[in-house]
């Protein structure tokens, strides 16, 4: 367990635990509404420096899943740590990224309550940012500064004629002007060398801090990949991870989507300790549980002529009995396959992903899904999900 010098780090301030345990009920509250979650697997009540690691493929993940291992983990005193964007510890986070509630919170920072909540901040956003952040840092580093001074023309057209200094937009009346993205190339010199050496030290700061915290017995919460596949293939593992790695022992949970069954979207994840001998993408692969999407939609691809409800039955029946044996299937699956394809099937007719004439099925051009706005077809998407699932089952 962490030592008494972890005190101030990794264990949470008495008069916010309150905070943390309404916030970690209403978000378990909130998501199971609202979504269907199924999840295998829980941390030791006594642990140590951990690390927790996920594929990272929906915004819902990093909130549920921390919310629910806090439950069950009995984690009353420490709390389980996320890695968070730095942009939510600046003015305005909430009501760029809820439009229907910036008029009750424009120009106010959070940065107090999420860090109540356990997440931490890192500067993520290497390259580009919102122009809020941009102008938010050089004003504390050079106060207001003329606009045409500091960006090149490309920014400033894309403005209000009234922003025209920092200070501007930096107003809650512009909140939404200034939410754009904004390249560091499109920074004016010497503003934009500036720009550039305080994110990298912000960067390191940042990651010294999660070390120590790690170092320290904490428990933190990481999506290394950075980013959301919109492919369904897991990204590189970056980031902290192999800073954090050696320090920390290391729990996987693995998570899938069955995001053709059912009218709410349903997620899926299993949380297991990872193990030395195999890598970590290799191991996330073969621990997410399999659901009847990525089977069907592995046929659907492959699939060009017309079939029937029976076709696909069939089809995932045979997929199921060749599966490699430690894959984990969800067991509703195991149970009632015919049920979940006619659900899916019907699910994909529902979202016009299928067309039915005289009792047979077609694929249709349209593959998008609404819970899945950066991914042209998900039905690729899921078979793609479903073959490195496979890939890692039969990795050696």
């Amino acid at each position: 367990m962490p030592s008494k010098k972890a005190e101030g780090l990794a264990v949470a301030r008495l008069y916010w635990q309150p905070v943390r345990w309404l916030g970690a009920l209403g978000v378990c509250a909130y998501y199971r509404t609202a979504y269907r979650i199924r999840s295998w697997g829980r941390l030791p009540v006594r642990r140590g420096p951990t690390l927790i690691v996920i594929n990272h493929q929906h915004d819902i993940e990093s909130a549920l899943i921390v919310a629910t291992l806090s439950i069950t983990g009995l984690a009353w005193r420490y709390p389980i740590f996320t890695v968070s964007s730095r942009r939510m510890w600046e003015p305005d986070f909430l009501a760029q990224r809820i439009p229907w509630i910036r008029p009750v919170v424009r120009g106010l920072n959070f940065g107090s309550l999420f860090a109540a909540m356990g997440m931490q901040p890192i500067e993520n956003e290497l390259h580009s940012k919102p122009l809020l952040s941009l102008a938010h840092m050089l004003y504390q580093r050079h106060g207001d500064l003329p606009l045409n001074e500091v960006f090149r023309e490309t920014v400033l057209e894309r403005l209000p004629p009234q922003v025209t200094m920092l200070s501007d937009a930096l107003k809650p009346a512009h909140s939404e002007a200034a939410s754009l993205t904004v390249s560091l190339s499109q920074l004016r010199e010497p503003y934009r060398a500036d720009a550039l050496s305080a994110t990298r030290e912000q960067l390191e700061t940042d990651s010294a801090h999660f070390e120590r915290l790690v170092r320290e017995g904490a428990t933190l919460f990481l999506a290394p990949e950075g980013f959301y596949s919109t492919d369904g293939k897991m990204q590189r593992m970056r980031g902290l991870l192999p800073r954090l790695q050696p320090l920390a022992r290391i729990w996987l949970g693995g998570i899938s989507y069955d995001p053709f069954v059912g009218k709410r979207l349903s997620m899926l994840y299993r949380v297991a300790p990872a193990e030395d001998s195999l890598s970590l993408p290799t191991q996330l692969k073969r621990i997410r549980p399999v659901t009847v999407s990525a089977l069907l939609a592995s046929w659907l691809i492959s699939q060009p002529a017309p079939f029937s409800e029976s076709d696909a039955t069939s089809a995932v029946l045979q997929m199921l009995r060749d599966l490699p044996a430690m894959l984990f299937v969800d067991p509703e699956l195991r149970r009632r396959p015919e049920r979940l394809v006619r659900s899916a099937l019907t699910g994909l007719r529902r979202l016009g992903m299928l067309a039915q004439t005289d009792g047979r099925f077609a694929l249709t051009q349209l593959r998008t899904h609404p819970h899945f706005p950066r991914t042209v077809d998900i039905v690729a998407y899921q078979a793609n999900f479903h073959q490195e699932t496979l890939e890692g089952a039969r990795a050696a």
